[in-house]
């Protein structure tokens, strides 16, 4: 049961293989789903292809570190990203998932304002943690629309929670392959004082980057999120997602970064902001090891 193995983020497990996960969780309960889940790692584990989408961030993480050492990190990175999504399906299935609301107070106080000028909120995360679930709590608890900037995979057969339930999503997608139409309803989301939420780790696409450190090499990561911030006047809520138990977890604010809205329209203009949240990732990953899931090099040339 395994998702992102390349850039696309559509699942390697066959549509069989997620079935019998769903029908354990069903029938069985979580704790049951994790049993197998154990088996299902372990496997995955050894598989070379998993390796290779591994390595580049453990590698990282982890300097100077190889062998059964290695083979040791990537178990347990592949155990807490298949955990998360046994919970996603168990919240879809059987409802239950619970999310801590220590942070939900100052995402809703910056999202209705808070003396700000003009704009709504910018959520600029990473592929850490509960993520997925992350957007379904805050949709429903922070009191204005939610819209989630990516894409699925029309081939992935690995189901968001509520697509158990055949129930409408709790937020509205946006495309990104939608180009200039994209930024155009992105900024009438903001304008309007409603949530953007998107990823800072990677870029969609063809989207601008700017090459920045992160675990002590130069990676390109977007700056869409600090350049939509200028132009509206909406915050970046530098916001990190984490499982923290069984179906439960916890929303983070790391930082709130505001780019001004005189910013240059220059590339090199926003690459102090996207530092800041490489940096602010980083620090994610040296407390949180194995609940950042990128499975994507980063690094590549």
């Amino acid at each position: 049961m395994r998702t992102n193995p390349g850039a696309t983020g559509k699942s390697e497990g066959s549509r069989a293989q997620h079935l019998i996960f769903y029908a354990v969780i069903g029938r069985l309960g979580v704790h049951a789903a994790y049993v197998l889940l154990f088996f299902v790692v372990s496997w995955y584990t050894l598989k070379p292809s998993t390796a290779a989408r591994c390595r580049p961030y453990l590698e990282r993480r982890f300097p100077g570190c190889g062998g059964m050492h290695m083979l040791r990190h990537i178990w347990k990175l592949q155990w807490n990203f298949g955990l998360c999504l046994v919970d996603r399906a168990a919240a879809g299935i059987n409802g239950r998932f619970f999310f801590a609301e220590e942070a939900l107070e100052a995402i809703r106080g910056l999202a209705h304002g808070g003396g700000r000028r003009d704009g709504g909120l910018i959520l600029l995360s990473a592929h850490t943690g509960a993520r997925h679930m992350a957007q379904v709590f805050l949709a429903g608890h922070v009191g204005r629309p939610v819209h989630v900037l990516g894409v699925k995979d029309r081939g992935d057969v690995d189901r968001e929670a509520h697509e158990h339930s055949g129930a409408e999503a709790p937020y509205s997608v946006i495309d990104p392959a939608d180009g200039p139409m994209s930024v155009v309803r992105i900024l009438r989301i903001l304008r309007a004082k409603e949530i953007l939420c998107m990823m800072g780790d990677r870029a969609f696409g063809s989207g601008a980057t700017l090459a920045v450190n992160f675990l002590g090499e130069p990676v390109l990561l977007p700056y869409l999120a600090f350049r939509m911030s200028a132009a509206s006047g909406a915050p970046v809520a530098v916001v990190f997602h984490l499982r923290t138990g069984v179906c439960r977890g916890e929303t983070r604010v790391a930082d709130v970064i505001q780019a001004p809205v005189d910013l240059k329209n220059d590339p090199e203009a926003y690459r102090p902001y996207v530092q800041r949240f490489a940096s602010l990732l980083e620090a994610f990953t040296a407390e949180h090891p194995y609940q950042f899931f990128n499975f994507f090099n980063l690094w590549e040339k």
